[in-house]
């Protein structure tokens, strides 16, 4: 019986090690949380085109709520797509020349929230205090408040929307391509961190080119 009890212990002590270890820093998290998304329509021909616009604001969507913004941050983020599109080979073009491709940017933030009530404190006699030498007696456990944590995540979305074939589509304005990159909303990501990111997910998509 000792032994078993000493193998559970050591086990235990092996397992709290190995969590303290190999727990991910502040900085690995927020690496990992920093994820880019495309996904393209394998149908389109994306050398047909030749022109783009893009909005002139980012829309921003949050508690239900939506507006508009171009803040010096939003410029750069129109900015580098533009750039990205016309190393693709695309020309821009204003919404008024009839451009082959349409660029919506938006931002969705969603906040997450966690509701732990602490049940662990309800499960009376879980332990057996006669193991310690007092029978009879029980366990009390003080009253802990329930746990809330929260945290908020932004998502940057990018629409490439086809307008060249909207008439033989019956007027329906098809997504060809779409990009997404999501962080936690903790402000250590910087600007630049979200604009190498534009980068990666033209990098994802090869086929997104005029020639």
């Amino acid at each position: 019986m000792k032994r078993q009890h000493l193998f559970i212990i050591l086990l235990l002590g092996m397992l709290f090690i190995g969590s303290c270890t190999f727990y991910p820093s502040n900085t690995e998290l927020n690496e990992e949380q920093l994820v880019d998304i495309t996904k393209y329509d394998v149908t389109a021909d994306f050398k047909s085109f030749n022109t783009f616009a893009i909005v002139d604001s980012i829309s921003v969507i949050k508690n239900n709520d939506s507006s508009h913004v171009l803040t010096p941050e939003a410029q750069q983020i129109l900015n580098r797509i533009i750039q990205n599109m016309e190393t693709r080979g695309y020309t821009r073009v204003t919404k008024d020349e009839n451009p082959d491709l349409a660029i919506n940017v938006s931002v969705i933030e969603v906040t997450n929230v966690y509701y732990y009530p602490g049940w662990y404190w309800t499960y009376w006699g879980y332990y057996d205090p006669y193991y310690w030498g007092y029978p009879g007696y029980y366990y009390w456990y003080p009253y802990y408040p329930p746990v809330i944590a929260y945290y908020s995540t932004g998502t940057v979305i990018i629409d490439l929307l086809d307008l060249k074939n909207a008439p033989i589509h019956d007027n329906k304005l098809y997504l060809i391509w779409t990009a997404y990159i999501r962080a936690l909303m903790n402000y250590n990501h910087s600007m630049e961190d979200l604009l190498e990111n534009i980068d990666q997910c033209f990098i994802q998509t090869p086929v997104l080119r005029a020639n």
